[in-house]
């Protein structure tokens, strides 16, 4: 995806206000937000850094910098030696904080305050800065940065609306294949190559089908044993495009549902069409989430519904902020969320129905074209 300076020149302006010189920047996600570079694997450390007078640097093992593509990155390639952090395991090594304050003190910024992102930085890393730059402070910028990630500019809502349109390939394989006849593992694989094929991208690709009243719990996977023609089967599906995630789920039956199995299953539909049509820019959204499931009726109980009812996503699958009633941020053109209401009933199943929207300047756009209606 193409790197866009507008992203840095929002970065710059919030480390202004914050009394910030230098940012650093240790979460690979943000380091693709802020220079273009996609690092597809996990473990290997990698950073930039940003002040306003110079271009970012992107600091990286030396064996990573043959691979890079310039073509769609802004930033100077700053490599390490990478065997010297071995030690370390998941932290990142000596030899990248050397890196790091030998950039700083290259541009004159040894005693300078400098934004950190506490959340992705152990005490051992945070000591040893501490200890290279005795006269620097240092001030925690991750919420600053994900306010910023809150609105998604152009390149990235067509990243996701790629996304979306692959997951969309997912259910509708999913639709032909599943069967009582196979595993809940075997016609979940048969999604996910199906989704490989129309370009999905290895980190993050997902296709669980899952039957069962176990389906509304986070992160099942699907299981050996055959789908029951009796239940509701959950399909849910997540994808990435250009390192940015989409996701569509759908709730169908293999038989003929229960009276019971429908009204869940209404529920849940009728949820996803009360909360699309209040999201809107300026709308709380406390409000947003209060009012929908006020709206849902007492058919079932209040906590048939599992929280939260949606969340944004971009580089992450979940991201802030989250459809609860406790949240206090309001709505903006370009935000783009993931809204999922799960409805999970005992002794009837679980439903779920995923779509991706995106705000606009009169309420949102449903990237997801498949109909909610499956039953």
């Amino acid at each position: 995806m193409q790197f866009t300076p507008q992203r840095l020149d929002k970065v710059h302006r919030a480390m202004r206000r914050e009394e910030i010189d230098a940012l650093l920047v240790t979460r690979r996600q943000d380091v693709q937000y802020l220079t273009g570079y996609r690092y597809r694997g996990v473990n290997v450390p990698i950073g930039c850094l940003i002040t306003e007078d110079h271009q970012p640097q992107l600091v990286l093992p030396d064996k990573q910098e043959l691979t890079i593509s310039r073509e769609s990155m802004m930033a100077k390639v700053r490599p390490f030696d990478e065997t010297t952090f071995e030690d370390w395991s998941r932290a990142s090594g000596l030899a990248f904080w050397d890196q790091i304050t030998g950039i700083l003190k290259e541009i004159g910024l040894t005693g300078s305050m400098i934004g950190l992102q506490h959340d992705r930085l152990s005490v051992r890393e945070f000591e040893k800065l501490k200890q290279a730059l005795p006269e620097a402070g240092f001030k925690d910028f991750s919420p600053s940065l994900w306010k910023l990630r809150h609105i998604k500019d152009a390149a990235e809502i067509d990243a996701i609306r790629q996304a979306v349109n692959i997951g969309e390939i997912g259910i509708r394989t999913a639709l032909e294949v599943v069967a009582t006849s196979k595993s809940e593992e075997e016609a979940s694989l048969e999604i996910e190559s199906a989704m490989r094929g129309a370009g999905g991208q290895q980190r993050g690709i997902r296709a669980a089908v899952l039957s069962g009243e176990r389906a509304h719990l986070p992160f099942t996977e699907p299981r050996a044993s055959r789908i029951s023609g009796t239940d509701l089967v959950v399909l849910d599906i997540t994808v990435s495009h250009s390192g940015y995630f989409g996701e569509v789920a759908r709730t169908i039956h293999l038989g003929k549902p229960s009276d019971k199995q429908r009204k869940l299953f209404e529920y849940v539909i009728n949820a996803a069409r009360v909360l699309e049509k209040r999201l809107k820019p300026a709308a709380q959204i406390k409000d947003v989430a209060e009012k929908t499931l006020k709206k849902l009726g007492k058919s079932f109980p209040p906590g048939t519904i599992v929280q939260p009812l949606g969340n944004s996503i971009g580089l992450d699958l979940y991201e802030p902020p989250y459809i609860v009633p406790e949240v206090e941020y309001s709505l903006r053109e370009g935000m783009v969320f993931s809204i999922h209401p799960n409805g999970f009933a005992a002794g009837v199943g679980t439903a779920k129905i995923a779509d991706v929207v995106v705000i606009t300047e009169d309420g949102c756009e449903n990237l997801t074209s498949l109909a909610r209606e499956t039953m």
